[in-house]
């Protein structure tokens, strides 16, 4: 059976959640559900299970049962697998695009140019990472081997090899901002080398992630290898993350949640990723291109609606070109960033992904305005889709009234203690300070408990490499952003996360690794 065959709806309010659970599509046990809303216009959308222990118990049972055989069914079969579900993605990209923006508030173009084919790709590259073999480390070493007797040893020559094995069933418990990549980032590694999972998705971005249930169930997937429980953290994520069975935990989210995860599984040998929050600062340097420094610092400020992890929302500029650098700025924050309707190919992007979120977001720019910081909302006044701008940055959208949308917010004159450059907003707002001198650059940039990503603009290469090196950040871009390659490991520092993804990474993550010895033998 193929996806088109099921006829995808294109319209959020006619997906019908359920839990996957052993290759069937369940209700929770609980028959409870919880009500999510489309972000765009604030109205009710579809209803999401309120899964419970029971559910995640009957998830992990299926996975746990289903590993032995998907563990040993052969690579060049897995690898087909992941390569149909990728082929499904390719063929209702612009369906799931659409739904996508529905459910998470990101424009549609975006969804079908970048995440969907994202999607897509990810299982391919797995596909054949697995085909190609992973790569083990191989050596020889000159012992002493017991042969005849204890005491009369014999020199000799013993070889070693290393095995990845797939560890057992893995707990992926996504976010909301990005919510088919995310899940698709997790459960492809972790099935292309062996092991099963279940999948827990953030209850505020839920129907993509159903509906690539569906796409996995009209693949071919066997039952159980990747099962979905859908719900709250408390309900469903918590349970997951102690079951006894559950081996590995992947968590990508907020930096306080990742580190209840890393408290309740310390103590039960798991292994865990935590790829979680930043506050990440882009350095513009006085000798920088500063058309490309700016045009890419306002894309990384408010790209995805700020809501990306590696949003540049500290930004410094070197003090002599401040100002010039600011004016830039809100000129083309003004000319390019259209905030509104999703589903317009015009608009750069939409509304915040719930009324909760928005509150957290204009808190911060209340703050701003308590503290004495000045706050400038750069919104094009001949948008004439905008019918009002609140004083904390509120956006009512002709049509669309009650969305969550904020405005593009510039922050300037706060103080480096401030918690707006210390927590994670999460949203439109940049702060933008000036820096003196090299060294005061770096001091600033590493003046946070983050260290995800970082941005260093200069047109002086050896300057570039210096003050990359001593950034603290898991990632660092020299004039650019978010240009991510997924051969490359992925993950932060401090409060940011522990482990690294991606590419050979992850295949490293999603396994256990054994040194075998040998003999050598004639």
């Amino acid at each position: 059976m193929t996806m088109s065959m099921l006829n995808m709806p294109v319209n959020a309010k006619d997906v019908k959640i359920m839990n996957y659970i052993n290759g069937e599509f369940v209700a929770p046990t609980s028959g409870s559900y919880l009500m999510s809303y489309n972000p765009a216009t604030g109205e009710e959308m579809t209803p999401i299970p309120d899964s419970m222990a029971k559910d995640v118990d009957n998830a992990v049972r299926a996975a746990k049962n289903a590993f032995p055989m998907w563990s040993n069914m052969p690579a060049t079969e897995r690898a087909a697998m992941l390569n149909r579900i990728a082929d499904m993605i390719d063929e209702n990209c612009q369906k799931l695009a659409t739904l996508e923006s529905q459910d998470q508030g990101k424009p549609v173009m975006m969804a079908a140019m970048y995440d969907m084919p994202t999607c897509a790709n990810t299982f391919r590259q797995f596909a054949k990472y697995i085909v190609d073999g992973i790569m083990e480390t191989k050596s020889t070493a000159n012992v002493m081997m017991t042969k005849m007797s204890v005491t009369k040893n014999e020199p000799g020559t013993m070889m070693a090899v290393t095995q990845h094995v797939p560890a057992g069933v893995a707990g992926l418990i996504t976010p909301w901002n990005f919510p088919m990549q995310m899940v698709c980032e997790k459960i492809a590694p972790c099935i292309a080398v062996g092991n099963t999972c279940v999948v827990k998705p953030t209850e505020l971005t839920s129907v993509t992630p159903f509906v690539l249930s569906q796409i996995m169930d009209a693949a071919g997937i066997p039952a159980g290898v990747v099962n979905f429980v859908f719900g709250t953290g408390t309900n469903a994520g918590e349970p997951l993350v102690k079951h006894k069975d559950v081996r590995l935990i992947s968590f990508t989210g907020g930096s306080p949640t990742g580190a209840k995860i890393g408290a309740m599984s310390g103590g039960m040998y798991k292994r865990v990723s935590l790829e979680l929050g930043g506050k990440n600062p882009s350095l513009v340097f006085n000798d920088s291109d500063m058309n490309h420094a700016v045009a890419t610092n306002v894309r990384a400020a408010f790209q995805n609606q700020g809501e990306i992890c590696l949003c540049s929302s500290r930004q410094y500029v070197q003090r002599d070109v401040y100002d010039m650098y600011l004016q830039m700025f809100r000129q083309m924050t003004m000319e390019e960033v259209v905030v509104g309707d999703p589903s317009n190919p015009k608009t750069f992007y939409g509304p915040m992904v719930s009324k909760q979120h928005m509150e957290k977001v204009m808190s911060y720019i209340r703050l701003a305005q308590e503290e004495g910081a000045k706050v400038e909302f750069l919104v094009n006044p001949n948008n004439k889709m905008i019918k009002n701008v609140s004083k904390d940055g509120m956006l009512t959208i002709k049509g669309m009234e009650g969305g969550y949308y904020i405005a593009p917010t510039l922050i300037t004159g706060m103080k480096q203690s401030s918690r707006l450059m210390q927590e994670e907003i999460f949203g439109p707002v940049v702060c933008v300070m000036p820096f003196k001198t090299e060294e005061e650059a770096i001091q600033l940039a590493n003046d946070t408990e983050y260290g995800l990503g970082a941005s260093v603009w200069t047109m002086d290469k050896v300057k570039m490499m210096r003050v990359m090196k001593q950034v603290n950040a898991g990632s660092v871009w020299g004039n650019g952003w978010y240009s991510v390659d997924d051969n490359m490991p992925f993950g932060g520092m401090g409060c940011s996360g522990t482990s690294r993804e991606h590419g050979p990474w992850s295949l490293e993550f999603y396994t256990e690794t054994k040194a075998l010895y040998y003999p050598s033998m004639k």
